[in-house]
């Protein structure tokens, strides 16, 4: 008589655990590669409106390229250091630091896992379209960088990321319990 051959299995698989996949080194959920790519291409576009408007004021500092500066000393057509032109600039530096403000804080809110961070980064490409219509064309490369920002943050990675942060903010911490008895003194091991 042989002896029966023993079925051949796998090894069980370890238990599905419901919750987030937590990273071990943070505690918080694990980050995918779209969201850090996302971050950096807003970063990068808050950069890109620094520049353009680095560049509008060097153009302004000279009194031959003043007139071409931005799109918008072009429309008003001021004289050079009067009030008009001041305001000018104060108005074209307030945009600048809105236009850049917004995709900056649209991909660090993300990258700390605020749904609200992909509705910023559609605010981002508005305010640095409305900002590249008012200086020049070197505007145009900061709107292209929130564009695709902004279209990185609605993947479907992401959104699985997000939907983690929003289960890990809704798990409530174990309250504090206050001891039955507190003793005072030293302890009798050390006696």
């Amino acid at each position: 008589m042989t002896e029966p051959n023993e079925i051949a299995t796998l090894p069980p698989l370890e238990e599905l655990q419901p919750g987030v996949t937590r990273s071990p080194r943070t505690g918080e959920p694990r980050r995918p590669a779209a969201l850090g790519v996302a971050a950096v291409v807003l970063y990068l576009a808050a950069v890109g409106v620094a520049a353009a408007y680095g560049l509008h004021w060097w153009e302004a500092a000279h009194p031959e390229t003043y007139p071409a500066s931005a799109r918008l000393v072009d429309w008003v057509d001021p004289d050079p250091g009067k009030w008009l032109s001041l305001t000018l600039e104060g108005i074209l530096a307030a945009a600048a630091v809105i236009a850049a403000g917004v995709p900056a804080v649209a991909g660090f809110q993300s990258w700390n896992g605020w749904r609200w961070g992909r509705w910023a980064g559609l605010l981002a490409v508005a305010l640095t379209g409305g900002f590249a219509a008012l200086t020049h064309d070197w505007g145009f490369v900061a709107v292209g960088l929130a564009v695709v920002g902004s279209a990185l943050l609605w993947l479907p990675p992401v959104s699985r990321y997000l939907a983690d942060w929003d289960r890990v903010r809704a798990e409530r911490p174990v309250p504090y319990r206050r001891p039955e008895s507190i003793f005072y003194g030293r302890l009798p091991r050390f006696r």
